[in-house]
C-alpha cells in the first residue's frame, strides 16, 4: 500500500497573525511590493504568498482600506496573470 504523507492544511479559523493594527500597514505594503515585482511566480510560489496574505488578514482591528488592499492581493494571486504590476 502506498501511503503519502501530506502536511495538513491549517484551517483559516486557526491562522494567527503576528501583526497588530500598528504594524499591519508595513506588512501589507511589503506584500504589495513583492507581489507587484515578482508576482506569485517568485521563489516561494503562490501557496506561500496566499498563506502570508491570509496571515495578515487574520490581524484583529483591520480597517476597511486595509481589508480592501488584502482582497486585491488575493485577487492578484488568483488571476492567471500574476506577474502583472499591482496598482494601488
Amino acid at each position: 500500500m502506498n501511503a503519502t504523507l501530506e502536511r495538513p492544511r491549517e484551517p483559516a479559523a486557526t491562522i494567527t497573525s503576528p501583526y497588530t493594527p500598528r504594524n499591519v500597514d508595513a506588512a501589507i505594503w511589503h506584500l504589495e511590493r513583492v507581489l507587484s515585482a515578482e508576482g506569485a511566480n517568485s521563489l516561494f510560489g503562490q501557496t506561500y504568498w496566499r498563506t502570508r496574505v491570509r496571515q495578515v488578514s487574520a490581524t484583529r482591528g483591520l480597517q476597511r482600506e486595509q481589508r480592501a488592499r488584502l482582497e486585491r492581493l488575493m485577487k492578484l494571486l488568483s488571476d492567471a496573470g500574476c506577474g502583472q504590476a499591482f496598482e494601488r
